[in-house]
C-alpha cells in the first residue's frame, strides 16, 4: 500500500464516502490498477495513477491539493475505456475496471460501485486491438514430479483445451506451439523447481497466481462443470487441474459465466506432428528469422483465408499437423473438390469474405461486452449463412456435409436480430436508434411523444421569426442548457417580454420561454424513457445470442473450416501445388520440390525445382555439399515444409509426392546462440543435436546443417561423422535424414554405411567467379568455392589475393602457412595446426641406418610394427 493511502487511513476526516468505497474496492484487487468510474470518466488516484500516467502518457494532477499530502490521481474518458487498456495491457499491467452499477439518478447517497472484469496481457477481448489472425491464449500450468498440465483457454474466442506433457524441453516446445500471453501459477508453486526448467520466453511471461494449491481432481471436476464433457472425467489429473485453474481465474476476474467458452479439449501432444521451437524457428513457420514478423513466414505465404476465423484455425492446422491419415486424407478430398470445381471454391470464398469474426462478435456477447454495431454485424453473418450452406449442398466431400449441418439452423435467432435491430445502429446504445420500430409499442410511444415535441419547437423558430420581426432568431440545444432561443445583440430591442435571459455571449443573449421549457420536459422526459427502453431490449437480445452461444460457436468452428479448405484449393490452383499420396510407411519421394516462400520471392520460373528420395533400404541418408549460397539449407528447409503441408491436409509444391506419414521433424539449421541462457552457439547446436540423437525414430525426418562448425575442425568433422553414423544405425533402422555439410571428409561415410547416399548442389566457376546450378546431383564434392564466394560478398581484392596464397599453401604443404611480410634471412613456415609426431615416426626419423646389421633392421621394424598395431 502506498504511503499516500497509508497516510488517508490514518485521518479519517479526509475519507469521504466516495475514497472509503475506493479503497474497498482497491483492497479486493491489490494487483490491478484500478480504473474507478465516476461519471463520464474513469480515475486513478494514488500510486495507481502515478504508474498510469506514465503508462498512458497522461497529465498526473491531485485531489485535496491544499493538504500536506493531496492525493495523486488522472482520468480517461469512459467511451475512449478499450484503447486505454489496450496500452495498459500492452505495458504488461492488469486492470480492475470498477463500474457505477445503478443509475446515479436514482441513486440514494454513494452511487453503487463493482468491479466488473479483470483485464490482462491474457484476458483482452477488444476486437479492435486484438490480432485479428492469432489466438490469445491466457495458460495455465500445474507441475508435478516429471510431469506437467498444461491449458490455454482463449477468452476472445472461446477456444479452451489441455494436455499434459512431460516436464523440461517437452512442456518448453508445447508453450512455445501455443505462444500464450500470460501464464497461471499456483501460489504453492511459484518456487517450484520445475520452473527452472522453462525456456527464457515461457519464464518471462506475466503471471498470474492461483490461489492456494492446484485443485484437485474432484475440485477441478466441481470447477470445470459443464466444461467438462464426461468422457474427459478421468483426463491426467495434471491436465484436469490446469483446465480448471484457467476457467477458475476466468470466472472469478470477469465476474460472469462466459457462456461462448466451450467444452473443454483434451489433445495429446503424440497424436500430431511434433515440431520443437527450434524446428518451428528454423523452417520459419510463423515469423521470418530476418524480421521476426510474419511477412516471409510459410503461414503468411499460404494464407489466402477470408476471414479472421479461418486465418486463425489456419495457423492451428500448421501448428498441429496431423498423424492421421484418414484424417489427414479427408481434408485432401475436399481440396481436391475445390480444385476440380474451381468455381464452387470461388463462390464460398466471396461468400465467407463477407462475413464478420463471429466467435469474437459471440465471445463479447458472452461477456456482456457486445455493441449494437457488434449485433448487426453478427446479423448480417447469420443472414448470409443461407446461400452459403446452398453452395455446401452442392459439394459431396463428407467433411463438407459435415460443416453444413453445423451452419444451418440458426434461422431463427437470425430473424429475431434482423426485427428488432435497426439496419445501421450506432456503436453505444446511449446513442439511441437501436432498436427497430415495431418491435415495442412503448418504444414506438415515447419516440412519437418525442418527434411530436422536436416537430413543434422547430416550428416555434418559425413562429418567433414572424411575431417578434427578428431575421436572425434561432432556437438551439446543449446538454447544459437544454433548449434556446438566441437574439443577436443588434435586435435586443425587439425582445418580447415573457423571455427569460439565460446566458449572455459576446454577440448575443440567450433565452428561454415557460412554453418551450414545458416543451423541452416532454421531449428530453420521452427521450430519456426510450432509452431506457431501447436499453432493456437490447440487454435481452444480447442476452438471448448469449443463450445460442454453443451452436452459433459450433457454426463460426465450421465456417473457419470451409475457409481453411478453400484458402488450401486457391493456393494449389495458383501455384500448381499437387496433392501428395500419403501413406503409413515407405520412401519419402519428392518430385521437383519447391521451398513454398522463397519461390514466392522469385520472378516466376526462376525457382529450381530438386527432387529428393529417402527409404529405409538403400538410400536413408543423404550427405549434400557444395559451396556457400548454392542452396543447400534451402532444399533442406523445403523438404520439411512439404511433409509438414502434407500432414496438414493441404497440396504441396512438387510434380508429385509420396510422404509416409512422419511422427515428428527434427532440425538442425543456422548458427544462434542464447546469451540470455548462457549458452554459446556450439553449446546450443550440441544442445540441439543431442536431442534429436535421443528423441529421434524410424518414423522421423531429421534435417542437419552444417552440424560440428561451432568448433575447430577436427572436432567439429568428428561430431559430424558420429552423428551421422547414429542416425543411419538408429535402433537398428536408421532415421530419414538430410545432411548439409561442408565436411567433405564426410562423404567417405557412404563406402561406410550401406544406407548412406552423396549429393551434392552444382556449382561451376566462370570468369574467376561461380555460378550457382542450384540443382541437386548425384556425389559429393571436394571444394567448398569459399573464396569466389567471398568475391560475391565484397571482400577487398587484397584479402581475396592473400587467401588465394593461403589456401595454395595449404592444399601444397598441409598445415603450415608462409607469412604475409618477412626478409629472406627469417623465412621459416609457420605451422597453421600443431600436430604432434608419431613415436614411431620419431624413432624412425632418428634412426641410424647406416650403422645397422640386418638382425637389427629387423628387430627394429618388429618393435615399430607391434607399437602401430
Amino acid at each position: 500500500m502506498t504511503k499516500t493511502l497509508s497516510t488517508l487511513k490514518k485521518h479519517p476526516a479526509r475519507q469521504t464516502p466516495m475514497m472509503r468505497q475506493y479503497m474497498e474496492l482497491k483492497e479486493q484487487t491489490p494487483d490491478c490498477i484500478l480504473f474507478f468510474r465516476m461519471g463520464d470518466f474513469y480515475e486513478m488516484f494514488f500510486e495507481d495513477a502515478q504508474v498510469a500516467s506514465k503508462a498512458l502518457s497522461i497529465s498526473l494532477t491531485s485531489r485535496d491539493k491544499g493538504q500536506p499530502d493531496p492525493i495523486p490521481m488522472c482520468g480517461v474518458p469512459h467511451r475512449t475505456l478499450d484503447s486505454y487498456l489496450a496500452k495498459m495491457v500492452e505495458a504488461g499491467f492488469k486492470v480492475a475496471v470498477c463500474d457505477q452499477v445503478e443509475d446515479p439518478k436514482s441513486a440514494k447517497g454513494l452511487v453503487r460501485r463493482e468491479i466488473t472484469r479483470v483485464v490482462s496481457p491474457g484476458m483482452f477481448t477488444d476486437p479492435e486491438h486484438l490480432p485479428a489472425r492469432d489466438n490469445l491464449f491466457l495458460a495455465a500450468l500445474c507441475l508435478s514430479a516429471g510431469k506437467a498440465g498444461l491449458a490455454c483457454l482463449d477468452l476472445s474466442s472461446g477456444e479452451f483445451r489441455a494436455t499434459a506433457v512431460e516436464a523440461g524441453p517437452p512442456l518448453n516446445d508445447e508453450l512455445a506451439r501455443l505462444e500464450p500471453a500470460e501464464l497461471i501459477l499456483a501460489e504453492s508453486q511459484m518456487e517450484h523447481p520445475g520452473l527452472s526448467q522453462l525456456s527464457n520466453q515461457a519464464a518471462a511471461l506475466p503471471r498470474t497466481s492461483y490461489t492456494g494449491k492446484p485443485p484437485t481432481p474432484n475440485q477441478a471436476r466441481e470447477i470445470l462443470g459443464q466444461r467438462l464433457p464426461m468422457e474427459l472425467e478421468d483426463a491426467p489429473k495434471e491436465a484436469l487441474a490446469a483446465a480448471a485453474m484457467a476457467w477458475g481465474t476466468v470466472l472469478a476476474t470477469q465476474r460472469r459465466q462466459p457462456e461462448h467458452v466451450e467444452e473443454l479439449e483434451l489433445y495429446q501432444v503424440e497424436t500430431h506432428l511434433i515440431l520443437d521451437a527450434s524446428a518451428r524457428r528454423n523452417l520459419e513457420i510463423f515469423r521470418s528469422l530476418a524480421g521476426k514478423g510474419r511477412k516471409g513466414s510459410l503461414l503468411h505465404s499460404v494464407d489466402r483465408t477470408s476471414s479472421p476465423m479461418g486465418g486463425r484455425l489456419l495457423r492451428e492446422w500448421l501448428g498441429f499437423p496431423l498423424t492421421d491419415q484418414k484424417r489427414i486424407e479427408a481434408r485432401q478430398q475436399a481440396v481436391d473438390e475445390l480444385v476440380g470445381s474451381h468455381i464452387s471454391g470461388q463462390v464460398l470464398k466471396e461468400l465467407l469474405a463477407e462475413l464478420p469474426d463471429m466467435p469474437r462478435l459471440v465471445g463479447r456477447a458472452g461477456l456482456g461486452q457486445a455493441t449494437p454495431r457488434d449485433l448487426a454485424a453478427l446479423r448480417d453473418g447469420l443472414l448470409a449463412l443461407p446461400e452459403l450452406g446452398a453452395e455446401l449442398c452442392k459439394l459431396g466431400s463428407p467433411i463438407f456435409a459435415k460443416q453444413k449441418e453445423q451452419i444451418l439452423g440458426l434461422d431463427e435467432l437470425a430473424e429475431t436480430l434482423r426485427k428488432t435491430l435497426t439496419e445501421n445502429p450506432p456503436i453505444s446504445l446511449a446513442d439511441g436508434g437501436v432498436i427497430a420500430p415495431g418491435v415495442d409499442p412503448d418504444l414506438d410511444e415515447q419516440r412519437s411523444f418525442s418527434t411530436q415535441g422536436k416537430d413543434w419547437i422547430a416550428s416555434l423558430q418559425a413562429k418567433l421569426k414572424t411575431e417578434t420581426g427578428i431575421p436572425s432568431l434561432k432556437v438551439g440545444f446543449n446538454r447544459v442548457f437544454g433548449y434556446y432561443i438566441e437574439v443577436t445583440k443588434t435586435h435586443l430591442n425587439k425582445v418580447p417580454e415573457d423571455f427569460i435571459r439565460k446566458q449572455t455571449l459576446a454577440a448575443s443573449e440567450r433565452y428561454i420561454t415557460p412554453e418551450l421549457k414545458e416543451w423541452e420536459s416532454k421531449v428530453l422526459g420521452a427521450e430519456e424513457k426510450a432509452l431506457e427502453l431501447e436499453k432493456t431490449l437490447f440487454l435481452k437480445l444480447r442476452r438471448e445470442v448469449a443463450d445460442h452461444s454453443r451452436p452459433l460457436m459450433a457454426c463460426s468452428r465450421a465456417l473457419a473450416v470451409v475457409d481453411v479448405l478453400a484458402s488450401l484449393a486457391e493456393l494449389a490452383l495458383s501455384k500448381d501445388w499437387q496433392r501428395p499420396v500419403l501413406k503409413e510407411d515407405g520412401p519419402l519421394e519428392i518430385k521437383a520440390g519447391r521451398h513454398p516462400v522463397v519461390e514466392d520471392m522469385l520472378p516466376e520460373g526462376e525457382f529450381v525445382p530438386n527432387d529428393i528420395h529417402l527409404d529405409d533400404q538403400e538410400q536413408q541418408v543423404m550427405i549434400i555439399t557444395g559451396p556457400n549460397m548454392a542452396g543447400k539449407s534451402t532444399i533442406l528447409r523445403q523438404t520439411a515444409l512439404i511433409v509438414l503441408l502434407a500432414q496438414t491436409g493441404s497440396f504441396v509444391p512438387a510434380e508429385s509426392a509420396r510422404i509416409p506419414v512422419t511422427d515428428r521433424i527434427f532440425t538442425r539449421v543456422g548458427a544462434m546462440d542464447d546469451l540470455a541462457g548462457g549458452l554459446s552457439t556450439f553449446m546450443v547446436e550440441m544442445t540441439e543435436t543431442s536431442r534429436i540423437l535421443k528423441q529421434a525414430t524410424s518414423r522421423s525426418l531429421v534435417i542437419l546443417d552444417e552440424v560440428g562448425r561451432g568448433t575447430s575442425t577436427y572436432d567439429g568433422l568428428s561430431i559430424a561423422w558420429a552423428v551421422a553414423e547414429h542416425l543411419h544405425n538408429l535402433d537398428q533402422k536408421g532415421v530419414k535424414t538430410l545432411f548439409a555439410t561442408h565436411y567433405h571428409e564426410l562423404t567417405d561415410l557412404a563406402g561406410e554405411c550401406p544406407r548412406v547416399k552423396n549429393y551434392n548442389v552444382a556449382a561451376k566457376e566462370y570468369q574467376g567467379g561461380i555460378v550457382f546450378l542450384r540443382k541437386l546431383k548425384p556425389g559429393g564434392v571436394s571444394r567448398s568455392y569459399g573464396l569466389q564466394v567471398a568475391k560475391l560478398a565484397g571482400l577487398p581484392q587484397n584479402v581475396l589475393e592473400r587467401a588465394q596464397d593461403i589456401l595454395n599453401g595449404l592444399e601444397k604443404n598441409g598445415h603450415s602457412v608462409k607469412p604475409a611480410h618477412q626478409d629472406n634471412k627469417t623465412k621459416k613456415q609457420l605451422p597453421l595446426f600443431e600436430t604432434a609426431l608419431h613415436p614411431v615416426l620419431r624413432s624412425l626419423k632418428e634412426l641410424e641406418t647406416d650403422n645397422l646389421t640386418p638382425v637389427q633392421a629387423l628387430t627394429i621394424l618388429d618393435e615399430m610394427k607391434r607399437a602401430v598395431s
